[in-house]
């Protein structure tokens, strides 16, 4: 008579599963765990503008995508910490983020950039705007890894950026909030930009997606 090896005898007794069953439960037919959520929200260089309006073809969410999140991308051309953009009549940082501009289920990450639209405004205002931002994003997702971007400059030159950029840093210094300066990302690369020097080709934006992630990635992200 065939002897039932005593594995299998007691795996039948018992009810149980087998080694084999088990591990063909842990195979590909299990759903895989979605990826977690990034959220991004700056101005244009963000969401789009120019020659390169689509925010799923630009730098944050190719950043969002590279470093293996599902980014959300929000926020308004035009605007900033202080800066308001009236032609669209969209409100500052601030109104928007208000009006749920960060609301997002649980992002593991959260990216705040800006300051590129704030240079004609008192540095001090945006100083203190900054700080309110901060504040607000860290309350809302406390476990979050919280960056903030600085401006970009595509002009050159640099003397208005200078002063928002310190701000920025110092805000974020003061928060301990990873801070990355961007504002010279473009220096020298013409070829980067639209034909108004101002906003990135979707060219510009791959380089750029690509030196934000590693950014990103260098402060844990």
């Amino acid at each position: 008579m065939r002897r039932i090896p005593l594995l299998l005898l007691l795996t039948a007794l018992l009810g149980l599963a087998t080694p084999v069953a088990e591990a063909a439960d842990a195979g590909p037919d299990r759903a895989a765990k979605p990826a977690p959520r990034a959220l991004f929200f700056g101005d244009s260089y963000f969401v789009g503008g120019g020659c390169s309006p689509d925010r799923t073809a630009d730098m944050a969410w190719l950043a969002g995508s590279e470093l293996g999140y599902r980014p959300v991308v929000r926020g308004a051309g035009g605007t900033g910490f202080v800066q308001a953009n009236p032609e669209y009549d969209v409100p500052a940082y601030l109104a928007q983020i208000a009006d749920g501009a960060l609301d997002v289920r649980n992002p593991r990450l959260v990216v705040i950039q800006g300051g590129s639209n704030d240079l004609a405004q008192p540095v001090a205002q945006v100083r203190k705007n900054a700080r309110k931002v901060l504040k607000i994003a860290r309350s809302k997702y406390p476990q979050a890894l919280l960056v903030v971007v600085g401006p970009m400059d595509t002009y050159g030159g640099y003397s208005d950026s200078i002063p928002i950029r310190n701000a920025l840093k110092a805000v974020s210094k003061g928060m301990h909030v990873p801070f990355v300066d961007a504002m010279k990302w473009t220096a020298g690369r013409d070829d980067l930009l639209c034909s108004d020097y101002v906003h990135p080709t979707y060219e510009g934006h791959v380089y750029l997606g690509h030196l934000l992630a590693k950014a990103l990635a260098k402060r844990g992200a």
